[in-house]
């Protein structure tokens, strides 16, 4: 029986819960606010959204380098020598992380690579499906790992609602004209990954709260979602009642139990607080 080990970066945002179940390795990404850089999930999301209140400043987000990636894979090895490993990465049009991990694991034996083609939650799904196809089929091959990441990351769909463009604004994603009308109006442009990237997609307008009920609804008139994959994401700033409402709104859509997954500084550093993302797996045809 071949021994699996998943590698990812911590953009992904996976839960404590998730790394832990199926003993996965997280190679850090960084974050750097004014002339001190910290690796990702080291600190308290708040401190980038405060550095932003403070200085006006986006906090710069970077990718894991090569040596995160090679003290991560030496890890592995050293815990599990005779393991494989299968690493999903972040979506390699927005970081360089991909690259990064290429060039380490010219290194290492059996280091076999995929790009997910998602960020954040999109990513968490495609990790955790794998992980589970891994686990009912242990003695299956790398190629045929591969082949399902390459397949699955084609079905998984994520969509974000930003409460606030000012971090989407500072990023150069929202022109300032577009970002005063949409105040104005209030407008609220939903974000979805296209081809790996992160792009405005429906525009709803209402109150945030509104918004998001009618972006949740979109979501799953527009896919065919496993309800069993679905996860939910948010950094610091998300109410309550808000939570309740779309733990309502998943139930009315044959989702059981709401998994909730803590953003990290990353993808918070270009959503801001609280933003609500929703991801999910389509099924698979007949």
């Amino acid at each position: 029986m071949k021994k699996y080990i998943i590698t990812t970066e911590s953009g992904s945002d996976l839960s404590k819960e998730i790394i832990d179940r199926y003993n996965i390795q997280v190679i850090p990404m960084h974050v750097t606010m004014g002339d001190q850089t910290l690796p990702d999930g080291s600190f308290d999301v708040q401190k980038a959204f405060d550095y932003f209140e403070t200085t006006g400043n986006l906090p710069k987000t970077s990718g894991s380098s090569p040596q995160d990636n090679t003290e991560g894979f030496k890890q592995v090895f050293a815990e599990h020598p005779d393991a494989t490993i299968i690493h999903i990465g972040y979506s390699a049009v927005t970081t360089v992380s991909f690259n990064a991990a290429k060039l380490a694991a010219q290194d290492f034996k059996h280091v076999y690579l995929v790009d997910s083609k998602h960020v954040s939650i999109g990513a968490a799904a495609i990790v955790k499906a794998t992980a589970q196809f891994i686990e009912e089929n242990p003695d299956t091959s790398p190629e045929a790992i591969i082949a399902f990441v390459e397949d699955v990351r084609e079905r998984t769909h994520m969509v974000f609602l930003p409460k606030t463009l000012q971090y989407l604004k500072a990023g150069g994603r929202v022109s300032s004209l577009a970002f005063h009308g949409a105040n104005l109006l209030k407008i609220q442009p939903s974000i979805v990954l296209e081809n790996g990237y992160l792009v405005p997609e429906k525009k709803y307008r209402g109150s945030f709260d509104n918004c998001l009920k009618k972006m949740v609804n979109h979501f799953f008139q527009s896919y065919n979602i496993n309800p069993d994959t679905v996860l939910i994401v948010s950094p610091p700033g998300v109410e309550d009642s808000q939570k309740e409402v779309i733990s309502g709104l998943l139930k009315e859509n044959g989702v059981q139990k709401t998994r909730w997954m803590q953003a990290g500084a990353v993808i918070s550093s270009h959503g801001g607080p609280g933003a609500i993302g929703i991801t999910g797996i389509e099924k698979t045809a007949g």
